[in-house]
């Protein structure tokens, strides 16, 4: 994460509906040693599809604050959506405009 997004990490707040394929899961599972059941949440009955699954706060099961500052604690493994944000101009918008309110706060 660069340090702009460790000041913001709005993407990884309030996201839902992180879609985990089975590789990402088993991926996730193996790096942090926990059962799919606990990050994860089923987006169907009839489907064997995932959501990942949000803090009470929304935030990210993964997404870790201390001081200020936070931190993906899957970085290496987090999900393609993750890694591939901002993907579309909408994303790219918001994403532009959140580090713009970081550095405004940042110097103020």
């Amino acid at each position: 994460m660069t340090e702009i997004c460790k000041k913001c990490a709005e993407c990884c707040k309030n996201y839902p509906f992180i879609t985990l394929s089975k590789n990402e899961i088993h991926s996730l599972k193996k790096l942090t040693g926990l059962p799919a059941q606990v990050f994860t949440n089923p987006i169907g009955k009839e489907v064997e599809e995932y959501f990942l699954q949000f803090q009470d706060n929304g935030h990210c099961y993964f997404l870790k604050e201390n001081e200020g500052s936070f931190s993906c604690t899957v970085y290496d493994e987090r999900p393609g959506i993750c890694k591939k944000y901002p993907s579309t101009p909408v994303q790219d918008n918001v994403c532009t405009a959140n580090k713009e309110k970081v550095l405004i706060t940042t110097y103020e």
